[in-house]
């Protein structure tokens, strides 16, 4: 009878480690004829994680304390289920494997209806959650099955994968040389996984990278357009309103970046039916709806969402733009995303002053071309008075933006990429100045110099010649007329007197 016995211990221990493998997350049982001294059991869970397609796959699990690598989570709540009804209900006709991955199948994505809930334990420390004082049997003298299901995962990171439901049927033998000894401590490793949301610039080739020191950035204009592509992991349990009550999406441009209006595409959702869209503070924000079917089906899945932005006109010349963006899921924490490289422009200032005594000019009118001075420059200004750039036209006479000095004489261009330009008068202050010539005043923008970039812009006076006319000259010639007269008198006279 003894040796029968240990043959019975060692066969269910074998059984056992053929079985207990990470891939199923499932735990067999001996048979119902194993004797048990013991009448409870721990079951410790230690939940794990791993990035996107670094999960292990096929690592036996022992039911004893293992290295399975991967990153230790907290946050997640696990919940034990009495199936034992349901378990000895289907194995009648079945076999233990097919009844347990039944079990497993009715518990996605959540327990099924016959399953008793026990209790709720969320992983802490080093991601462990212990269930203790678990009963070996049930009133009835039957070895207990137990469900394990994951009921809600952190908040503050996306699970794209969840736990497999674990079924653990009593009673579990150790390993090795102890596989005819009870576990009453068995250690089990869930598996989860998570994907890195990604944002992303994807025209970013369309502009000139520039490195300043370590800082890398894209030089752009105000008048470009940025697409930018949001790809999001949507969390594996988001069917589950017990477990996931909101999802949200927030993208945060700097002050210098707005969205561009009707240009944001969330996948092949339905704004108004399957998520609300808010602009705010240049950005937006994605509520998920999530009794939507189109959500529910995203579970586990990644999501894509497009959108344009561009610089607005009250940019900053000398500040980096970027473009931030977070998930946050049930109200928690912000689950940051990493933002995509910057974006930079540039301007110059300019003032207008008389050549000689220094003096600003209003009124001077400018066009500014490209360096070759066969592209004109058009703008908008905003309500700083800055000129601010919104594309290049070849048509100089009508559709190249007049640039005019101000009352103190300054002109302020901003949303210019790195380069040298030309500025070109074409309307002096008044009429009592010389207007320069075409290409007399030259100048290179590069951002962050904005602030340190005045250039004066100087009208020489046109020179005064001495008057000449005027009422005046009319007394000189009468009195020199008369003196004349006089002495022409005077000369007639003395020559008749001489003659006599």
């Amino acid at each position: 009878m003894k040796k029968n016995k240990l043959v019975q211990g060692m066969m269910a221990a074998l059984l056992l480690l053929s079985v207990l493998f990470v891939s199923t997350k499932t735990v067999f049982a001996a048979g119902q004829e194993d004797a048990l001294d013991a009448a409870k059991v721990n079951i410790t869970l230690n939940k794990r994680i791993w990035d996107e397609g670094k999960t292990p796959t096929a690592i036996q699990n022992t039911g004893e304390t293992m290295d399975f690598g991967g990153t230790p989570l907290n946050g997640s709540e696990f919940t034990v289920y009495d199936v034992t009804a349901k378990y000895y209900e289907l194995i009648n006709n079945s076999d233990q494997k097919t009844v347990i991955q039944q079990i497993q199948k009715d518990a996605e994505p959540v327990a099924p209806t016959y399953a008793i809930k026990d209790t709720s334990i969320t992983t802490t420390g080093v991601g462990q959650a212990k269930f203790t004082n678990l009963d070996v049997k049930n009133t009835d003298g039957k070895y207990k099955v137990y469900l394990f299901v994951e009921t809600k995962t952190p908040n503050d990171i996306t699970v794209t994968k969840r736990a497999v439901p674990l079924v653990v049927a009593m009673p579990i033998y150790k390993s090795g040389a102890s596989s005819n000894v009870v576990n009453t401590d068995i250690q089990l490793y869930p598996k989860n996984e998570t994907s890195k949301d990604v944002k992303a610039l994807t025209n970013i080739n369309n502009f000139t990278k520039v490195t300043v020191g370590d800082q890398e950035f894209r030089n752009v204009t105000t008048g470009d357009t940025l697409n930018y592509a949001l790809t999001v992991n949507i969390p594996a349990n988001i069917g589950d309103a017990n477990a996931v009550t909101s999802f949200k999406i927030h993208d945060k441009p700097s002050a210098g970046l707005a969205l561009v209006a009707d240009t944001v595409k969330v996948g092949n959702l339905t704004a108004g039916t399957d998520y609300t869209l808010t602009p705010a503070n240049g950005g937006f924000t994605i509520d998920f709806t999530l009794t939507s079917a189109a959500v529910k089906a995203l579970a586990g899945q990644k999501l894509q969402v497009t959108y344009d932005m561009k610089l607005t006109a009250d940019v900053n010349p000398d500040q980096l733009q970027t473009n931030n963006a977070s998930v946050v899921i049930n109200g928690g924490p912000e689950q940051e995303i990493t933002p995509p490289t910057p974006v930079g422009t540039g301007g110059y200032k300019f003032v207008k002053k008389d050549a000689q005594t220094g003096k600003v000019l209003k009124g001077a009118e400018f066009i500014v071309t490209n360096k070759a001075g066969d592209q004109f420059a058009t703008f908008t200004k905003n309500l700083n008075g800055d000129y601010v750039f919104v594309a290049w036209t070849d048509d100089k006479k009508e559709a190249a933006t007049k640039v005019v000095s101000g009352d103190n004489g300054s002109i302020n261009v901003i949303g210019l990429t790195n380069g040298t330009y030309v500025l070109n008068e074409t309307k002096a202050p008044s009429a009592d100045y010389v207007l320069l010539k075409d290409g007399t005043i030259t100048f290179d923008v590069l951002h962050g110099t904005y602030g340190t970039s005045t250039l004066e812009v100087k009208n020489t006076p046109k020179g005064l010649l001495p008057s000449t006319g005027g009422s005046g000259i009319y007394a000189f010639l009468i009195i020199g007329a008369a003196m004349m007269l006089g002495a022409y008198v005077w000369f007639k006279k003395s020559r008749t007197t001489a003659e006599v």
